[in-house]
């Protein structure tokens, strides 16, 4: 009975974490745009700085990326600027169990991971185009999408495991068989 009402709680808190997401996010920071441009502008120029200092001669437009010759750019749109990998990466932190000692520094740790390997999956789009512009799309539809989503997993699998609270459910779980 302890792990129903512990799987319906954090089915409310979930929906309640959307909730908030919905009302910040699709009715007010999307509208103005500011905060998704910063981030693309941020992650733009981090890939733009780090692909010179391995001595490509890069161009950047705004929200454009690409090495001088090559055979396609990256383009960085709002939807692919990694806001709500991260959001839902903090949303599951913030709902499931665990003290806020560790959430407090396990959330900024875990989106400092995702952003650092959105860059670094822009600076491979990038790299790409040198190759093949389907090469860039087909990496930039799966092969990135893949390995985001499965260190968004991982993540919050490293939070059940060594950082929530979900023994006690487990203890009660196992004491009524």
């Amino acid at each position: 009975m302890k792990a129903n009402k512990f799987i319906i709680y954090f089915i409310l808190k979930a929906a309640g974490v959307y909730a908030g997401w919905y009302i910040i996010y699709d009715l007010w920071l999307k509208k103005s745009g500011v905060f998704d441009n910063w981030i693309v502008e941020n992650i733009v120029y981090s890939a733009f700085k780090i692909l010179t200092f391995f001595n490509y001669d890069v161009n950047i437009d705004h929200n454009k990326l690409w090495i001088v010759d090559a055979k396609g750019s990256v383009i960085i749109g709002s939807g692919c600027d990694g806001l709500e990998l991260y959001v839902l990466f903090i949303g599951f932190i913030l709902i499931f169990a665990g003290s806020w000692k560790n959430k407090i520094w396990f959330i900024p740790v875990g989106v400092l991971v995702l952003y650092f390997l959105n860059v670094l999956r822009v600076i491979a789009l990038t790299l790409n185009g040198l190759v093949s512009v389907s090469l860039l799309r087909f990496n930039h539809k799966y092969t990135f999408t893949i390995i985001l989503y499965v260190v968004t997993f991982l993540g919050w699998m490293i939070w059940v495991k060594y950082f929530s609270e979900t023994s006690n459910v487990k203890n009660e779980e196992t004491e009524i068989e």
